[in-house]
């Protein structure tokens, strides 16, 4: 009996001092409003860690490094097939983003299926916006992401556990809130924003 409890009470002991990321982050069953604030400390601390282990610092001659991309030469074909609601078109994966009370796409983002480390936004004029560096086992969960204004200034990292919750940060690495779903939200479980485009 006792070396059945002493098995017991090691077993116990390992799962106490597990790591946070076998625990919590590779854990694609959302349950960030059920935990508490230290387990929540915990998983914003590993995902800055992988995200940042090197500053995320603004890049130079960004427009000249893409020089190719500034400007999409099938522009309405990527429009219209991103309004469409394709998925998929030609070599690109595609993606539209909309207002959410209009009809009519504001940008558009497109991945080469042959280069899957970046993503490029568009404008519906076709003028790039963003680029967003993809680091990871894409399109394997986890991966994430730095996205960058055309002129180099980094804009966001976000931690993609799984299709459905995302953990995002500033580029200095201060936690903006966690994505599940439509919903965006805090560290306190508040959700402040919502999006459409899920």
């Amino acid at each position: 009996m006792k070396k059945f409890l002493a098995t017991i009470l090691l077993l116990v002991m390992n799962a106490a001092f597990a790591s946070y990321n076998d625990i919590y982050i590779a854990d694609i069953q959302y349950d960030w409003i059920d935990k508490s604030l230290v387990e929540k400390e915990a998983i914003i601390s590993e995902v800055k860690d992988i995200i940042f282990e090197n500053p995320v610092e603004k890049q130079k001659d960004f427009k000249s490094q893409f020089k190719d991309r500034l400007k999409d030469k099938e522009r309405l074909e990527h429009y219209l097939a991103a309004s469409a609601g394709y998925k998929e078109y030609g070599d690109y994966n595609i993606s539209a983003f909309y207002y959410k009370k209009m009809k009519n796409i504001y940008m558009y983002a497109l991945q080469d299926k042959k280069d899957v480390t970046k993503a490029y936004y568009y404008d519906a004029l076709g003028n790039l916006k963003y680029v967003d560096f993809i680091y990871g086992e894409y399109p394997d969960y986890p991966y994430y992401s730095i996205q960058y204004r055309i002129s180099g200034t980094p804009v966001s990292a976000i931690y993609f556990v799984s299709k459905d919750c995302q953990y995002l940060f500033t580029p200095e690495g201060e936690f903006e809130g966690a994505w599940y779903k439509h919903n965006f939200y805090n560290q306190k479980s508040k959700i402040i924003l919502k999006r459409t485009t899920y």
